[in-house]
């Protein structure tokens, strides 16, 4: 057998048996000899956000119920994420007496990963109450000039043709 044969075959025989050494027989990087995988890096899931309310539990002429601020360490303890805080009314129409439900929510904008721990705490998604409307929660002072009293506009239904009426 002449050299170059036999240097041929010894290349053939040592490149099979060493090719039973590597895993899964697959090309193994010179940088990475161990064969620790190693991945591409990993493309950021978009953030997505969500609304949802709880009633305050304030009543017409007695106010009460829970703060905003209150109600968002209450939600943040749960797990949530909140981003965003308002106040709001739920949009629906109520009898006017005193001791009755107002309407008045707090709307918290949560990430959605967030939405199980707020859904467990009793919050609603917001998508559930189409007719609400985001709204101050501070009666500001009105800035009329050099008067210091706040007075706060409601609509009124009664006679002599007045379509609202001040209330101080």
């Amino acid at each position: 057998m002449s050299a170059m044969r036999f240097g041929g075959i010894a290349v053939l025989t040592g490149s099979v048996l060493l090719s039973a050494c590597v895993p899964n027989g697959v090309y193994v990087d010179p940088f990475n000899p161990w064969g620790v995988p190693t991945y591409p890096p990993a493309t950021p899931v978009p953030v997505t956000y969500v609304d949802v309310y709880k009633y305050q539990g304030s009543r017409q002429c007695e106010g009460g119920g829970t703060p905003l601020a209150e109600m968002q360490r209450q939600l943040q303890a749960g797990g949530a994420i909140v981003t965003s805080t308002s106040c709001g009314m739920d949009g629906r129409m109520y009898p006017a007496f005193c001791g009755g439900a107002d309407g008045k929510i707090n709307i918290f904008t949560i990430s959605s990963n967030s939405m199980n721990a707020a859904l467990a705490q009793g919050f609603t998604l917001l998508t559930n109450l189409p007719e609400a409307q985001k709204t101050s929660c501070y009666n500001a002072p009105a800035s009329t000039g050099t008067s210091t009293s706040t007075s706060t506009t409601y609509p009124y239904t009664g006679s002599n043709n007045s379509s609202y009426y001040s209330y101080q």
